[in-house]
């Protein structure tokens, strides 16, 4: 097999002055400067995501001579903070310090910079794509209205006993700021207005985002170079070899088309 190239721990700090973690992912052998994609993980997800599905496919992006950086949101996975502090936009202001700090690496050509974003991570994705010039979007399991995250939260959600207005979602303290923050971002909007070359990737039988925020996404790509792609029979975290193969495949052909 094709060496899977370089493989770096990073730090960097976000808008606030606070750490956060990751792994620069590089090419072996480098001719040229490469083109570089950040990804994005979901709602109490961390860089490595489910299945180490990050993993795996940023050690294919570098097989096939892209660059890629997998990083913890602030108050997820290693990086610094707490998880109840943790805000939609304050995960937009992460990106944005993630895309500014793959820019800056030497090797990585800053003018082809892609985005991959999960779950609410592709919400990050959607809303940051035009803002930071990024040429190239894949989405993963998207979800293009913010509302029903803020629903799952309302509905699932536990008050955490002996903390006055604290609540838990799968062991993890909820801020009660998050939901409000919800409504205040329109990934469907900020993607309309992103021109540049769009893949949506979606299992067909995702009962945590339903297969309509893939549609209502693609519908909304103001794109002329987009496509839908549903996985037959996959579920949000395309947990199967062969959904997760597809998926990747996919994605890396995308950027490596694209970009």
């Amino acid at each position: 097999m094709k060496n899977a190239g370089i493989e770096r721990l990073v730090e960097f700090l976000n808008p606030s002055g606070r750490t956060l973690r990751g792994m620069l992912h590089l090419p072996a052998a480098q001719k040229r400067r490469t083109p570089g994609v950040v990804f994005f993980h979901g709602f109490t997800g961390n860089r490595l995501e489910s299945h180490g599905m990050f993993v795996k496919c940023s050690r294919e992006l570098a097989r096939a001579g892209l660059g890629s950086l997998r990083f913890d949101f602030y108050g997820s996975g290693e990086s610094e903070g707490e998880f109840r502090e943790m805000s939609l936009r304050g995960e937009i202001g992460d990106g944005r310090a993630a895309v500014d700090f793959l820019r800056a690496q030497t090797g990585v050509d800053p003018e082809r910079v892609g985005l991959l974003g999960f779950c609410l991570g592709g919400t990050v994705a959607s809303a940051l794509a035009l803002s930071v010039a990024a040429k190239v979007v894949v989405l993963w399991s998207a979800l293009a209205h913010t509302g029903r995250l803020r629903e799952i939260l309302q509905r699932s959600s536990r008050r955490i006993p002996g903390k006055a207005g604290a609540s838990e979602f799968n062991a993890q303290e909820i801020s009660p700021r998050l939901t409000e923050d919800l409504l205040k971002v329109e990934p469907i909007r900020h993607l309309a207005r992103f021109k540049g070359p769009t893949l949506i990737v979606h299992g067909e039988k995702d009962a945590t985002v339903a297969i309509s925020h893939a549609r209502d996404f693609y519908q909304a790509a103001g794109a002329d170079a987009k496509e839908i792609a549903i996985i037959a029979g996959a579920d949000h975290f395309f947990t199967s070899t062969p959904w997760e193969q597809e998926t990747i495949l996919r994605t890396v052909q995308w950027f490596g088309r694209y970009l």
